[in-house]
């Protein structure tokens, strides 16, 4: 796995911004799946703003996470989905052009 393009205070500081949108459209995505998964957040480096488009912020249920990163196992954040509660809170996944990611995992309140 490469190492990620931005710094864990960088990306803190997108999902602070877009908090409530990520929040929701997980929310939806448990609803809708009836599973457990994480928030891919989509980075290009041409739109580096803190605020996400709707294309960069995509629902991935653990079902269909290998056809997105291939190596969610072996990194962890396989072990990060399963231990958490979807009522209460988000995975968040950075993906990067490059294939490199990092998660968070954090509270909806």
């Amino acid at each position: 796995m490469s190492i990620p393009l931005e710094l864990p205070t960088e990306q803190i500081k997108v999902i602070e911004s877009n908090g409530e949108k990520i929040a929701a459209i997980a929310q939806d995505g448990y609803r809708i799946f009836q599973e457990k998964g994480t928030i891919v957040l989509l980075r290009q480096f041409e739109n580096e703003n803190l605020l996400l488009e709707d294309w960069q912020i995509k629902y991935k249920p653990m079902s269909m996470l290998a056809n997105t990163i291939s190596d969610y196992q072996e990194s962890g954040l396989q072990d990060l989905i399963i231990k958490y509660n979807p009522e209460v809170s988000v995975i968040c996944t950075f993906l990067y052009p490059d294939g490199s990611h990092t998660s968070y995992h954090f509270s909806t309140e």
